[in-house]
């Protein structure tokens, strides 16, 4: 008969296992993000207020500067996202140790092999959706970073005309001065420009003009009732003439008709799978560290949270950032090897993660012993 399947041993042992996982996905998951907040609010502040100095300088446009905050935002969260769950796996294993928590649980029969069952719930997801940010988004959020500022670059000189002052455009070709400038229609008057073309110069006075963008882009100055000088003094081909209405464009021609500049960061990762330019692969590596990152730094939490139940509020804390600075570190070296062709591929792309593995199982023999681990590897008893 089927009677033993009711007996209540059975029943507490079918539902401790979920209680216990969705216990650490929900301690994970809020730790974790209150992390994660805390280290992305710091490292935006500091963008922000860089931001924002070019912004009253005049070198980014108002209207693009919460477009910048946010990418940047995006940028810094998914950088800073294996170092967000590492700490959240410390201090929640940390907190349930010196709870006597985990000595509840391994009275159960609850071991490494179980806690790594529960974590998996909450690490594997992580995986997944910290590789399409790494892989697809953060590129994607690099390029708009690019164009944005592209574009705030072409217009800068245009945002930062200033009245009683020379103010010049198209690197240096083009000087314009203003002696007053309405804020409200954009209309200045007393105007002075000086512009150059290859080995032609001319100089034009006007009583007053005005910004205008045409459909394709360009800028000019409209310059209304004045006169223009041009050629080399005491040449007979110098020439003055008056108008009534005079353009001078204003910003430098662009031959790659407005296209972001090609850099690694902003490559989509299909193009870096098919490219074999050291620079190229060594970008990938680094979008790689996020999501390997996320696994391999997790995996290592588990042992490294073990604290004695009378230790400081903070536990292993201290250890975990030495170990990721130490991660992060090499995952720069290793990239800088591998531009300059000093290390094989091989070697630069699991280099880092053998020596985390290393230092997991390390950690493990550690905290339990190495006859355990002897005899978990024989068959002679459970994980």
């Amino acid at each position: 008969m089927n009677s033993t399947v009711l007996k209540p041993s059975f029943f507490k042992r079918w539902w401790l296992l979920p209680v216990l996982d969705r216990m650490l996905i929900q301690e994970l998951a809020k730790t974790v993000l209150a992390v994660l907040s805390v280290l992305v609010t710091i490292i935006v502040s500091r963008k922000f207020l860089g931001i924002l100095a070019k912004a009253i300088e005049g070198e980014i446009a108002g209207g693009t500067l919460m477009t910048l905050l946010g990418l940047k935002f995006l940028g810094t969260l998914i950088i800073f996202l294996p170092a967000a769950q590492f700490l959240g796996l410390l201090m929640v294993f940390g907190r349930m140790y010196r709870d006597q928590e985990m000595s509840v649980l391994a009275s159960s029969g609850v071991g490494y092999g179980r806690l790594y069952r529960a974590v998996a719930w909450f690490l594997i997801p992580l995986f997944l959706v910290s590789a399409y940010l790494a892989l697809e988004v953060l590129p994607w959020s690099e390029s708009q970073v690019q164009s944005l500022l592209r574009q705030d670059e072409k217009t800068a000189d245009l945002r930062g005309i200033k009245p009683g002052r020379f103010n010049e455009f198209s690197r240096g070709d083009v000087v314009l001065y203003a002696e007053s400038l309405d804020e409200d229609n954009g209309l200045m008057k007393k105007i002075f420009v000086q512009s150059r073309s290859g080995d032609k110069n001319g100089v034009t006075v006007a009583e007053s003009g005005y910004l205008k963008a045409t459909e394709t882009g360009s800028h000019f100055v409209v310059l209304n009732k004045g006169i223009r000088y041009q050629g080399a003094p005491g040449r007979t081909d110098y020439i003055i003439s008056e108008f009534d209405e005079y353009a001078v464009k204003i910003d430098a021609d662009n031959d790659d008709d407005g296209s972001i500049v090609k850099r690694e960061s902003t490559i989509p990762t299909v193009q870096l799978l098919k490219s074999r330019t050291p620079r190229e692969l060594a970008e990938f590596q680094r979008r790689l560290a996020v999501p390997m990152g996320v696994l391999v730094l997790g995996i290592l939490a588990v042992p490294i949270s073990r604290v004695a139940p009378r230790s400081g509020v903070y536990g292993n804390v201290v250890t975990a950032f030495l170990i990721f600075v130490v991660y992060f570190n090499l995952q720069s070296v290793s990239q800088g090897l591998l531009i300059s062709g000093k290390v094989p591929l091989w070697l630069a792309y699991s280099g880092v993660y053998l020596l985390m593995l290393v230092l997991t199982v390390f950690n493990l023999i550690k905290s339990t012993g190495l006859r355990w681990c002897w005899q978990v590897i024989a068959g002679r008893t459970g994980i």
